[in-house]
């Protein structure tokens, strides 16, 4: 099971922060494929899994993440907005590379890179009468 201290770190490390009572609630749902993972995976490629479906829900929180940052005094972040489909696609391959038995699927949100298409269909009505 991955812990919320293990997902703060390896989000923040990916630039990924979100606030305590989400990132727990997203551990919550990762942990809910543990059963799963178990019965496919070695202990470490399951916690892989796990997070890699964490950085996928956390990057659905935002598009921006954190380049550099810095303390001591004069608190400063800076943040780099990178293409959101390519960082999307990025994490998904990563989980889908390791989770060949499909445990998280259940959890990866929908592909928000995806645009809905609208149309509009026009037909225009007529009478095939014979004559008679």
């Amino acid at each position: 099971m991955v812990t919320v201290e293990q997902a703060r770190q390896y989000l923040e490390g990916q630039g990924i922060v979100l606030p305590d009572f989400v990132l727990a609630a997203l551990v919550e749902q990762a942990n809910t494929i543990q059963p799963c993972l178990e019965d496919h995976y070695a202990p470490a490629t399951a916690l892989l899994i796990q997070l890699y479906v964490l950085a996928l829900m956390g990057l659905g929180q935002g598009d921006r993440y954190i380049s550099s940052q810095t303390a001591a005094s004069g608190a400063s972040r800076s943040f780099r907005y990178q293409a959101f489909a390519d960082r999307w696609r990025g994490a998904l391959a990563l989980l889908r590379g390791l989770d060949t038995f499909g445990c998280a699927d259940g959890l990866i949100p929908p592909d928000p890179t995806q645009t809905a298409h609208a149309g509009i269909w026009v037909a225009k009505g007529g009478c095939m009468c014979g004559d008679g």
